[in-house]
């Protein structure tokens, strides 16, 4: 995964790059171009296929933050974000998962609204479960 970042020339700011990347500590950069995200994301999915993470590129300006999950097996959501990192999922996309007639004969596909909000609700519960289980994070050397 370090080399992912590596090759996205991502800045570690005024801090010495680390070794290694450790599971359940955040690591973030300075600032970044608009879009370095997603390239980020799919630097890790390409070098990285069999890690689960969370990041995300705080809003700037009129341009809305870009959150990126992805958990193998489970799947990816990308969404619009917050300057926490909160993915932003439109009321208009979710109502629809919520309405039983609706979302049980639509929610089978992953073409349709409901079915990817079902997506992104099984992909946020994936890292949650891991969050809960992750090995404490060793302190800096």
């Amino acid at each position: 995964m370090l080399a992912a970042f590596e090759a996205e020339g991502l800045d570690w700011g005024h801090s010495t790059p680390p070794a290694r990347l450790d599971v359940g500590r955040m690591y973030g950069t300075e600032e970044v171009a608009v879009g370095a995200s997603r390239d980020l994301a799919r630097a890790l999915l390409t070098t990285a296929p069999s890690a689960a993470f969370v990041l995300w590129q705080d809003p700037v300006y009129e341009i809305p933050g870009d959150y990126i999950a992805h958990v193998p097996g489970v799947g990816t959501v990308k969404a619009e974000c917050n300057a926490a990192g909160a993915p932003l999922i439109a009321l208009k996309d979710v109502i629809p998962f919520f309405n039983t007639a609706y979302g049980s004969a639509r929610t089978q596909t992953e073409d349709n609204t409901a079915g990817q909000i079902r997506q992104h609700a099984q992909v946020l519960a994936a890292l949650d479960a891991l969050i809960r289980f992750r090995p404490p994070v060793p302190a800096p050397a």
